[in-house]
């Protein structure tokens, strides 16, 4: 298989890593191919494959998928030179090398394995805090703007003791960076601690806080969702798999019943006909989103029997 195609398996796994919807059956075969391809440390260091297959067995349920994640992990760890040296031009080697030389310090008290990192092509010493080095950047460009405002603060400490709320997985990012960029960015967008910016803070809280939503707070934990994305993210996006059925079902019924009335509703001469644009509708309202969204209303044009929901 060329390293074009290693790329496209590559950009399709990413893909549903991104979306948190991992297809086990697409998923399955991609790793099939990959397994029955020759794979290079030159093709491992291009395509970036490695460390793609490597987050697609942190977020994947199904044990036997993981386990065949684990076994090309296994074979590729094979073609990194064993030497403590990183891969000539990677733009870590200063990084790996600094590494390399504070652990040799250190051997002469307590032997440490190697643990080889297939995405650099650089062998790091193991130790405790090298094994939990998370698999996304836990520092980023943006860095949160300091503030004394005491709602912003507190925003910040409640939205840090979501992110805590049960036990951190392996890899975690700080909780405290995280809540304090979600936060700025939310109020950079609002300019003010008003009742938008307060809904917001309150929505993200309650959804990072809800056990039944693991998968939300997993996510933005190990960097697979943004903290500028998800101060942006609706109640609908950031919302469990199960509470989305739940709500879409709620949605389709409302919309069926409301819409067989034909006459029924409250009257009003202040909503106009998109259609015919005379001021002669009816309307009822349902609410068919999360509590803290506002009502939908359903409105019919009594003039020419125009119907839409707002």
């Amino acid at each position: 298989m060329s390293e074009e195609e290693i790329g496209k398996i590559n950009r399709k796994l990413q893909k549903m890593i991104d979306k948190s919807e991992v297809d086990e059956t697409i998923a399955r075969d991609l790793l099939n191919r990959l397994q029955e391809s020759r794979i290079t440390l030159s093709i491992l260091q291009k395509t970036g494959i490695g460390k793609t297959v490597n987050n697609l067995r942190r977020v994947i349920a199904n044990e036997d998928l993981s386990t065949v994640a684990k076994s090309l992990l296994k074979n590729w760890k094979k073609l990194v030179p064993e030497s403590g040296t990183s891969v000539p031009g990677n733009k870590d080697d200063k990084q790996a090398t600094s590494i390399n030389n504070n652990n040799n310090n250190n051997n002469n008290n307590s032997q440490q394995s190697q643990e080889t990192n297939i995405n650099t092509g650089k062998t790091l010493e193991s130790s405790k805090s090298i094994e939990r080095q998370p698999s996304q950047p836990t520092s980023s460009l943006y860095t949160p703007s300091q503030t004394h405002d005491e709602i912003r603060l507190k925003s910040r400490d409640l939205m840090a003791s979501a992110f805590s709320v049960s036990e951190l997985p392996e890899g975690s990012a700080d909780p405290v960076e995280l809540a304090a960029r979600v936060e700025d960015v939310i109020f950079k967008e609002l300019k003010d601690t008003g009742v938008k910016y307060r809904n917001r803070i309150r929505s993200r809280i309650s959804n990072l806080k809800d056990l039944k939503n693991p998968n939300l707070r997993t996510n933005v934990l190990l960097g697979f969702i943004t903290p500028e994305r998800l101060a942006v993210l609706t109640a609908e996006e950031m919302a469990s798999d199960a509470l989305k059925q739940e709500r879409s079902k709620l949605n389709e019924s409302a919309i069926n019943e409301h819409q067989l009335a034909m006459d029924e509703g409250t009257g009003t001469d202040l909503i106009q006909c998109k259609k015919c644009k005379q001021n002669n509708c009816a309307y009822t309202e349902a609410q068919t989103r999360s509590a803290d969204e506002p009502m939908t209303l359903f409105v019919f044009c009594k003039n020419c029997g125009h119907r839409w929901k707002m």
